[in-house]
């Protein structure tokens, strides 16, 4: 927790550069409201559920929608850059279900994305220019399309509703879990022990605009109601650390020092079977307010850490992933 303050603190002073205020607006799941969105001369999917994670310069859209030709699922991915990109027969990022792209380009448009792909249909080009766009509470993103070719010029306007965790996973037309989501449910009905080792399992974690750290490991000793957290990390944009937090699961405020010794107050709390951590802070006269929702795999072999962050710059969020060891 101490490294994420650290790390939000420092995101926060560089919040006014594009890749980092714009990214996290987008982030999270994302559930296609029909009644909301315009389809124009193109029919409508059944169902669609959207996850998108914008990292710095990378951008992943993973959709799942089922419809009249049947379900499908695929990965739209790119940098963006403004730069134009030809691509091979055999790139991954050309195959959309049964569409074959052969360009992509991504830019920054103000606080949106702007996905401009090419297909080659029938031997005819076709070009959808795709504008992803945030509002202003987080709550809502919509995904404006122009198609054009030579027989078609058209437009659509899908609109999405943001989802919980507890939303996601009990849509059944969302996306599967990925093995960071489903490490957060848990079955049973008390308070776990987080107590132990737990190694950060980088390539399951998503960090948002935070560049991950190169390992991390921290130590757990879950004594109720005081949990102390000691974390060990290596590399990353703040350098090697080792840091240690005492919560107080019963409610107490906490004091610990932040960024250029500031103090952080938290206070803790169990909401069912998830550990969550409020926190608070100034730098640079920004208030920042983190929430840390800690939830263990139903094996306890997988710790998840959901990490909320609302400041005067903007919004975003991360999820890390742990292995016990």
């Amino acid at each position: 927790m101490h490294r994420k303050i650290l790390a939000i603190s420092f995101a926060v002073a560089v919040a006014a550069l594009p890749s980092f205020a714009q990214s996290s607006s987008l982030n999270g799941t994302w559930k296609l409201n029909n009644a909301k969105s315009s389809f124009g001369q193109f029919p409508p999917p059944a169902s669609e559920t959207d996850t998108i994670g914008v990292s710095g310069t990378d951008f992943k859209q993973q959709v799942t929608s089922a419809g009249a030709q049947g379900s499908q699922t695929y990965t739209r991915s790119c940098t963006v850059d403004g730069k134009e990109v030809t691509l091979s027969p055999d790139d991954p990022r050309g195959h959309l279900g049964a569409i074959t792209l052969s360009k992509i380009q991504c830019a920054w448009q103000g606080t949106s994305v702007v996905f401009t792909e090419t297909a080659n249909l029938r031997g005819t080009e076709l070009t959808d220019r795709l504008t992803f766009s945030a509002s202003h509470d987080g709550k809502t993103m919509t995904m404006d399309s122009h198609i054009t070719s030579a027989t078609i010029n058209g437009d659509r306007k899908l609109v999405y509703d943001k989802q919980d965790g507890s939303a996601a996973m009990n849509d059944p037309g969302a996306m599967a879990a990925t093995p960071g989501a489903a490490s957060m449910i848990h079955t049973g009905g008390s308070q776990p022990n987080l107590t132990g080792t737990w190694k950060l399992d980088i390539p399951k974690s998503n960090f948002g605009q935070i560049p991950p750290p190169t390992s991390q490991t921290d130590t757990i000793d879950d004594s109720e109601p005081a949990v102390k957290i000691v974390e060990d990390q290596k590399g990353g944009m703040m350098g090697d650390m080792n840091l240690t937090s005492t919560l107080s699961t019963d409610g107490k405020e906490t004091t610990s020092p932040g960024m250029g010794g500031a103090p952080t107050t938290s206070t803790a709390h169990w909401d069912g079977v998830a550990l969550v951590v409020d926190s608070k802070l100034s730098f640079q006269g920004t208030d920042v307010k983190v929430k840390d929702t800690y939830t263990l795999s139903s094996d306890g072999k997988t710790l998840t850490e959901v990490t909320h962050v609302e400041s005067g710059m903007g919004n975003f969020d991360s999820t890390s992933v742990y292995d016990k060891q």
